[in-house]
């Protein structure tokens, strides 16, 4: 038994690494599927279901993708201001007679930037790069269509067609209430903090034009996706508005826009997330920095992103399993006695 189980894992394993780009289709489409379904619900009423789909699909796809363009192109043509005035900027701080010029002098500042110019200058591609990258990758983005066409259409069928293999007919129904408000909420906590997340991109890319540094498209892009992480996003993500406000402007109005960025992150996280958990589903610190880390080492951004999907869906599954254990279900039957108040522990 014990060699048939040590043959079974690592066939096990073999089969899931040969098999882990379809298998990853499968879970990105799903995890479209569910966040597309009520827009579809919404054209539904007017349209087919299948033109409904994909005209969803092609909304969102154009949408994104179209944010990258954008975001790229302003990129690439800002990235010579962005080079030399970053350059002219350590050049200042060395020559600065306090302690801000010795710690820049100590750490070699200006040949430290003048590598990190030459290596964005190799890296940084413009729109057209991405508009090839992107007709390079069409036939995998077609097929994740026909995968969310298909999940759309014979996904709750299938769906139903598992809990049926249930015994009882009431673990049927806890599974499928369970599983259904889980979905539900974990939806809802996606579109919430992404509909924040474009917030505070389109803040920090406003601001970052207002006081007139380069590619404020990027610098909005990359503020909105550090702001999808709760308590330290926002400060994260507006970290390279500051340097460029401080190398670009001056040092009092870097001082501003560090207060202004505290105190939004303040406000997110003592008024925001608490609405955002309220209607959804709590997401503390560790979970999404840990699922994010892993899933780019493992697939990329692809992966941070639909890693982050899956675990706010985790995380609503076992908040609904911890209201039901309260409430008493078939997951916690409640005692047939209950403990007297008086033999209960503190607590």
């Amino acid at each position: 038994m014990a060699v048939t189980i040590a043959v079974l894992a690592i066939l096990a394993e073999r089969i899931f690494v040969a098999a882990h780009r379809p298998l990853s289709w499968a879970a990105a489409s799903a995890v479209v599927a569910i966040l597309i379904d009520p827009i579809v619900d919404v054209l539904d009423r007017r349209l087919p279901r299948i033109a409904s789909v994909i005209i969803a699909l092609l909304v969102v796809a154009a949408a994104t993708w179209g944010v990258i363009y954008v975001a790229a192109d302003d990129l690439s043509r800002g990235v010579d201001r962005l080079g030399e005035a970053a350059q002219d900027a350590a050049v200042e701080l060395e020559e600065r007679d306090d302690s801000i010029g010795q710690a820049a002098r100590d750490v070699e500042l200006t040949r430290r930037v003048d590598s990190f110019v030459d290596a964005l200058d190799e890296r940084v591609t413009g729109g057209d790069d991405v508009l090839a990258s992107t007709a390079g990758t069409a036939p995998t983005y077609f097929l994740g269509g026909i995968l969310t066409l298909f999940l759309m259409s014979y996904g709750p069928r299938v769906a139903r067609s598992a809990v049926e293999q249930l015994p009882d007919p009431a673990q049927q129904e806890e599974v499928t209430e369970l599983v259904t408000n889980a979905i539900q909420r974990a939806r809802r906590a996606i579109w919430l903090i992404v509909t924040e997340a474009v917030i505070v991109g389109l803040a920090v890319a406003g601001a970052a034009r207002l006081l007139d540094v380069p590619a404020p498209a990027a610098l909005g892009l990359t503020a909105a996706v550090m702001a999808v992480f709760p308590h330290v996003g926002i400060v994260l993500g507006s970290i390279p508005l500051v340097l460029l406000v401080l190398a670009l402007r001056s040092d009092s109005l870097a001082l501003v826009v560090v207060v202004v960025v505290v105190v939004c992150q303040l406000f997110d996280s003592y008024w925001i997330r608490r609405r955002i958990a309220l209607y959804s589903v709590h997401i503390g610190l560790l979970v999404p920095w840990v699922v994010a880390l892993l899933g780019y080492a493992v697939y990329g951004v692809g992966g941070a992103a639909y890693g982050l999907a899956f675990a706010v869906f985790l995380l609503a599954v076992l908040d609904q399993l911890g209201r039901r254990t309260h409430s008493g279900s078939f997951f916690a039957p409640p005692p047939l006695h209950p403990t007297p108040a008086s033999e209960r522990l503190p607590g």
